[in-house]
């Protein structure tokens, strides 16, 4: 996974030595990749059998039009070491790995309003809230990468060491305009 680069609106920030593995979403929340759930309390476990996963649309008898999502594992917990109080998480286990969505809770009570939903809808809100965190994470980085390409071609990217590090920003218009001036 490549690096992700530093977020630099108005200051400096130093570059990494090694590629981060961690995507970051609307509102600081984090889709991360995990060897295991520890360090996790399980409140939910909507669905746990596989073949629980398979939903018909319509009518069973009528319709035999059918989504399976049998290879994602949703579980619905709290993050239990230092620092986690108020926060939730989605685990999500599928063939590429365990991954954790974590996310503030705020004054909304999210915990209690989903898990007082019957399993099916538990799996089906905890998916498609996991996977809209996906796709804005693919968003924000297609758009930083793009904010970082322009700033290329239009010369906008300003380095430079201090302490033995490498700090990197994107001069906006107006300051290379100043610069230049």
């Amino acid at each position: 996974m490549a690096a992700v680069p530093p977020d630099t609106r108005h200051q400096s920030s130093a570059i990494p030595n090694r590629s981060i593995h961690v995507m970051t979403v609307i509102g600081h929340n984090l889709i991360r990749r995990v060897e295991n759930f520890d360090g996790y309390e399980v409140l939910a476990h909507p669905l746990p059998s596989r073949d629980d996963r398979v939903f018909h649309r319509g009518e069973s008898e009528t319709s035999h039009v059918s989504v399976t999502y049998a290879s994602h594992d949703v579980r619905i917990a709290r993050p239990t070491g230092i620092g986690s109080r108020g926060r939730l998480a989605i685990l999500m286990h599928h063939g590429g790995g365990r991954h954790v969505l974590e996310f503030y809770e705020s004054a909304l009570p999210i915990a209690s309003a989903l898990l007082a939903l019957p399993q099916r809808e538990q799996y089906a809100l905890a998916y498609a809230l996991f996977e809209q965190a996906d796709e804005c994470s693919d968003g924000a980085r297609a758009a930083e990468a793009k904010r970082w390409a322009d700033a290329f071609v239009d010369g906008r990217i300003r380095k430079r060491r201090s302490g033995g590090k490498r700090y990197v920003h994107i001069e906006t218009p107006d300051e290379k305009t100043l610069r230049l001036s």
